[in-house]
């Protein structure tokens, strides 16, 4: 009863409004839902157990939504001012390239970034790059927590991917806008200086 109870909070019944993208992708039926959830907790047993926590300890994720689309969507995850994610159900049924379980984490908290975001600012003063920055932020303070712990591997998930998306020439991307400058800066030196001190037996 407890793990139906737990899939139902996250099901919905209609499709999320707004961005032009989900034309591409609807939500999937409570049955389908609860099968790749159940799975994900077998498959991707770290991302599935940061899920439950940021359900049971962060009001903000008000709807976790699992979609199907006919083709791969630019983007696994994707936050809503009205406090529902999103998640492509592709990446819940089989590893995908480059995501693994650790990065499904870092996707996740991503995501409750931006949620933090829509929170703090001001529709009208709201920009995707400064929306984006903070996403990145949040999952490197939350995975640096995960570290802290005792598994690096989220932290050096993001930092990896991080530093490589930096490298891209696809400037109008409000992600790549965000992490060149985010590269650059004293807090990422930091966080690859705690790898460095602190994970070594991880890598």
């Amino acid at each position: 009863m407890r793990c139906h109870l737990f899939f139902s909070l996250f099901i919905a019944a209609a499709p999320l409004p707004g961005r032009a993208q989900l034309a591409q992708a609807v939500p999937v039926d409570s049955a389908t839902a609860r099968t790749a959830l159940a799975g994900a907790a077998q498959r991707f047993p770290k991302f599935y157990q940061t899920l439950r926590a940021v359900q049971q300890h962060d009001t903000l994720l008000r709807r976790f939504v699992v979609v199907r689309s006919a083709l791969p969507l630019a983007t696994p995850a994707m936050a809503f001012p009205n406090g529902a994610v999103r998640l492509d159900l592709r990446y819940l049924q089989h590893s995908q390239p480059g995501f693994d379980d650790n990065r499904l984490v870092v996707v996740l908290y991503h995501e409750i970034g931006h949620l933090h975001y829509f929170r703090t600012v001001a529709p009208a003063s709201r920009t995707p790059e400064a929306s984006e920055r903070a996403a990145f932020d949040y999952s490197l303070l939350k995975t640096r927590e995960l570290a802290d712990a005792g598994d690096c591997k989220p932290l050096q998930t993001g930092l990896y991917f991080m530093r490589l998306r930096s490298q891209s020439a696809d400037i109008a991307d409000p992600h790549v806008q965000a992490l060149k400058s985010l590269v650059r800066e004293p807090a990422y030196a930091n966080y690859q200086r705690y790898v460095a001190e602190h994970c070594a037996a991880s890598r």
